[in-house]
């Protein structure tokens, strides 16, 4: 019997300044690690239980697992970082409100943790 957590995948790259960090010509691209950890803890205190496993896509991706995020990258490029993916459903990419991420959540997670595998109705960001 497996006991298994459900748990979402959070896409990023990490924070990084291209033409400097003083640079006044553009700003950071990517996600700085306290907003990472920032979204962890909001998705953790909000689904007790719920595991957060974060990819970085600046490495390698695995078509198996990450072909949503992928899809999305190929598209959009990294700004559609983050990107968050639940039982293999994009749920939310680009920067998302929190509050609408999280009210989104619950249409695709069941009560007992389990998948509804139904796309959540007002999902935050652009949905896939």
């Amino acid at each position: 019997m497996s006991d298994s957590k459900p748990f979402i995948r959070l896409y990023h790259l990490p924070q990084s300044f291209p033409c400097g960090p003083q640079s006044s010509c553009c700003g950071p691209v990517g996600q700085s690690d306290e907003e990472l950890r920032s979204c962890m803890m909001e998705l953790e205190s909000g689904f007790p239980g719920l595991k957060v496993d974060t990819v970085d896509v600046s490495g390698k991706l695995s078509l198996d697992r990450d072909l949503p995020a992928v899809r999305l990258i190929r598209t959009f490029g990294p700004s559609a970082c983050p990107i968050f993916v639940f039982d293999n459903q994009v749920v939310s990419m680009g920067p998302p409100p929190m509050p609408t991420l999280i009210a989104a959540l619950p249409a695709r997670i069941g009560s007992d943790g389990a998948s509804t595998n139904q796309p959540a109705s007002g999902a935050a960001g652009q949905t896939g």
